[in-house]
């Protein structure tokens, strides 16, 4: 099993809890002599810091962040796990089988994340088209949003390793 996550776009807490999580698999199996569960890919058009060790790898790719999205939709198959922001990502990941999760913690289906983006997308359209003002709720992330993700992801990745 795989965890993908989206170099590009996840913020460094996010990158470093996932990078812990990796690693602590990683050494605990390798002291026990066993092989590691799961393996962690960064995938990213630029290299993002990381805490590198057994459990995570970096993927760098040429041609921007769409590049990177292209790479992780190819290199993903059902029953991996996926770590992104991005939308239209998260949406070729869900219709591959692949479970998602974005920065908040909240897991993505293929039902919810075309409801999600489409609700960005007309959102977006009407703002350019001057019919409705910016948005005024503000976009925190902090603490208790990491916490959640935190949580969600050990959830998720339990979940992922427990399917035969």
């Amino acid at each position: 099993m795989r965890v993908w996550a989206d170099g590009d776009s996840l913020q460094a807490e996010l990158r470093r809890v996932i990078c812990r999580r990796a690693n602590a698999e990683a050494e605990s199996r390798a002291a026990a002599g066993l092989e590691a569960r799961f393996r962690t890919s960064f995938v990213a058009s630029k290299a993002p810091s990381l805490d590198r060790g057994q459990g995570v790898e970096l993927i760098l790719v040429e041609g921007g962040p769409e590049a990177a999205d292209d790479r992780i939709v190819e290199l993903a198959s059902a029953g991996d796990l996926a770590v992104t922001r991005d939308l239209p990502l998260a949406e070729r990941l869900a219709d591959a089988g692949v479970t998602v999760l974005n920065d908040r913690g909240e897991v993505f289906s293929t039902e919810n994340v075309r409801e999600r983006r489409s609700l960005r997308d007309r959102a977006l359209e009407l703002r350019a088209l001057g019919l409705a003002p910016p948005s005024g709720r503000a976009r925190t992330w902090g603490p208790r949003e990491l916490k959640a993700f935190a949580d969600a992801f050990d959830r998720e990745l339990n979940r992922a390793l427990r399917r035969p």
